[in-house]
């Protein structure tokens, strides 16, 4: 069986999502030829680091930019043509590589690559099947495209949605996000906590993302003011700056700070309550793990819709004041019967065999397909 993924480095979920693929693939059948293709790096190395600086900048000093620019493309006859751009940059050496590779299938956990290849199917390459994963609460038309045979989105209630762009109802798969299997793994709360050394006492999870955005030194501040005897984590992510200066802060509750990790999962399971950024992947990750969400300075465009998305399913609260965040953590883990709501319905929402599920589906339908 050969499987071919193209992601972009643009963001952690994307790349995490082809991995955490990947790594299914090999697992249910060792045998297999899986490849990643970063595609911005594929088409030319100066321009995937100029596209990633100038997206990290955009987010860190110019967010509304950026949902101005996510509004403008989200419609299917955009003023920005993707297709059109990404067709005059590539070149018979993506197609070659294709074609040598034979692939079975081929997954896109981005819009940007999945365009490509439907552009290309449309045109010279082979009709090779196309899965796109979409990595977020809601949907971008810029995923819509001819070309893809099957869609996986986050949940069937977002279904709706593809099918408003004419997209038909048995080419979407509702499998969920995948995510990688540990967070599909039960843990015991008190073995956790003796791990990581910490206490067992309320627990409050900071997250900011891979960029470690969304002023977590602030909310840290406002939590130790606000609360006595608590345990506070905070993951910095690859923000270096960020995790000196939280390092150096002085608390009067248990403050412990981490970089860049890859036991997530750990700290989810130890924590009371998780304040993070909406992001795709990581809200997946935390519904599996049926934490309370608080959701702080979601960026514009897909993050808006993500907050939208999980407060309307009453799986999250969102605050727009720093101060507020304290309060509203009392209020939700103070009331038995709002927690048991919140948990509820996000049973009805998680959806931890994703990555296994989307790899039994292309075992079944397109292994050894004949092209």
């Amino acid at each position: 069986m050969n499987i071919l993924i193209f992601s972009v480095s643009i963001g952690n979920g994307h790349d995490q999502v082809a991995h955490t693929l990947r790594n299914e693939i090999i697992a249910a059948n060792n045998k297999a030829r899986v490849k990643i293709i970063n595609s911005l790096n594929f088409i030319s190395p100066i321009l995937d680091k100029v596209i990633l600086d100038s997206y990290m900048n955009i987010l860190r000093f110019y967010p509304k930019a950026w949902g101005v620019l996510y509004e403008k493309t989200n419609k299917l006859d955009p003023v920005i043509d993707v297709n059109d751009i990404t067709n005059k940059l590539m070149t018979s050496k993506l197609r070659k590589t294709i074609v040598n590779f034979n692939p079975d299938a081929i997954i896109c956990t981005h819009s940007f690559p999945s365009s490509i290849i439907s552009s290309m199917k449309q045109k010279k390459l082979p009709n090779y099947p196309l899965i796109t994963v979409i990595t977020d609460f809601n949907i971008h038309s810029s995923y819509i495209n001819e070309g893809t045979n099957k869609y996986v989105i986050a949940h069937e209630n977002l279904a709706y949605a593809l099918e408003s762009y004419g997209v038909n109802k048995d080419r979407i798969l509702p499998l969920g996000i995948p995510i990688k299997r540990e967070f599909s793994v039960p843990l015991e709360r008190s073995e956790v906590q003796k791990k990581l050394q910490l206490e067992n006492k309320k627990t409050i999870l900071v997250m900011g993302g891979g960029l470690g955005l969304g002023a977590i030194n602030n909310i840290v501040k406002e939590l130790d003011s606000y609360f006595n005897d608590i345990q506070i984590l905070a993951i910095a992510g690859r923000n270096h700056r960020l995790e000196q200066k939280l390092k150096s802060m002085s608390t009067k509750n248990k403050f412990i700070v981490y970089g860049f990790i890859s036991n997530i999962h750990e700290l989810m399971e130890a924590s009371d309550c998780i304040i993070s950024k909406p992001g795709g992947v990581t809200t997946a990750e935390m519904l599996c793990k049926q934490k309370p969400l608080v959701i702080f300075s979601p960026l514009p465009g897909q993050e808006y819709e993500n907050t939208e998305y999980l407060m309307n399913e009453g799986v999250a609260v969102s605050a727009s004041d720093i101060k507020k965040i304290p309060i509203l953590i009392n209020q939700v883990l103070n009331s038995d019967s709002r927690l048991r709501c919140m948990r509820e319905l996000i049973k009805g929402l998680k959806k931890p065999y994703a990555a296994t599920d989307l790899v039994r589906h292309i075992i079944e339908n397109y292994a050894s397909s004949i092209k």
